[in-house]
């Protein structure tokens, strides 16, 4: 799938939002998205109707730190004004963080190499209150390093069948997982994962799995049947959705820089 110009502008944008507050990225009839809620206001700010092509459709409750996305416009707009003028209306819980003109072919849906997400636990008794939407509450006991000891079996080329919910169809459920990493900063552990792309809550039930193994509820060594059998009964949860955040989107060349992301002094993620 290619764009058709037809003499517009391709405009690439880096976006960060807060999940909770809408119903996923990609437009629904009777609930707000990201993705209407930008175009709304592109409308709004230009009086041009224009239509956002998405890297990544993720679910209600799903947040993002750098989502890519990108639309043609006719307008003569410098791309280096669109974030500034768009945060101007959009509401507080989505931030352009960048917009960039790139090549008229450019889609943002078919060209990435490759895509980073965190999910990440708050463990301990008592439940979080401002990262409510941001973490996954564990109260229980959890041994971290058993969870560690497995990422190795997680890591690399697998069929990921078994990690794949039902409401998607896919004809190659193959999947290369990069990097596996999961740090401990207090109560907060994230889980990173890096990889050239992922199935219907494949990360969420990546997620439940090792958290289940965390729990002793199941053995890293019970991984490879489950890839072989491609049983979903066989694997972790489906971790809750406010857990999960799309942190990067990779691109050949790149589009955005990724010191984009650096955390401002004191930051929390």
């Amino acid at each position: 799938m290619t764009f058709d110009p037809g003499g517009r502008r391709n405009i690439a944008l880096l976006t960060e939002y807060d999940g909770s507050v809408y119903h996923g990225w990609q437009f629904q009839d009777n609930a707000a998205s990201v993705q209407q809620t930008i175009q709304d206001s592109w409308l709004e700010l230009t009086g041009e109707k224009m239509s956002l092509t998405s890297s990544s459709r993720t679910d209600a409750g799903v947040s993002a730190r750098a989502h890519v996305s990108n639309f043609l416009t006719s307008l003569s707009i410098p791309a280096e004004r669109v974030p500034l003028a768009l945060n101007s209306v959009l509401p507080e819980a989505i931030s352009i963080r960048a917009a960039a003109e790139v090549d008229p072919k450019f889609n943002s849906r078919v060209s990435p190499t490759g895509k980073r997400y965190c999910y990440r636990y708050w463990l301990g008794s008592v439940r979080p209150a401002l990262m409510r939407h941001l973490t996954a509450h564990v109260p229980g006991p959890l041994d971290i390093e058993r969870m560690r000891a497995a990422l190795p079996a997680l890591t690399g080329k697998h069929d990921f069948t078994c990690m794949m919910d039902q409401g998607s169809v896919r004809r190659n459920t193959v999947r290369t997982i990069h990097d596996l990493s999961l740090k401990q900063e207090g109560k907060l552990l994230t889980l990173t994962v890096d990889g050239d792309g992922f199935l219907y809550h494949m990360i969420r039930i990546l997620a439940g799995t090792l958290l289940y193994i965390g729990q002793g509820k199941l053995n890293d060594s019970d991984l490879p049947a489950a890839f072989a059998a491609g049983d979903r009964k066989l694997t972790g949860m489906t971790m809750p959705a406010q857990g999960l955040c799309l942190e990067w989107v990779y691109y050949d060349p790149p589009i955005f820089d990724e010191a984009l992301l650096a955390p401002t002094e004191g930051g929390i993620i």
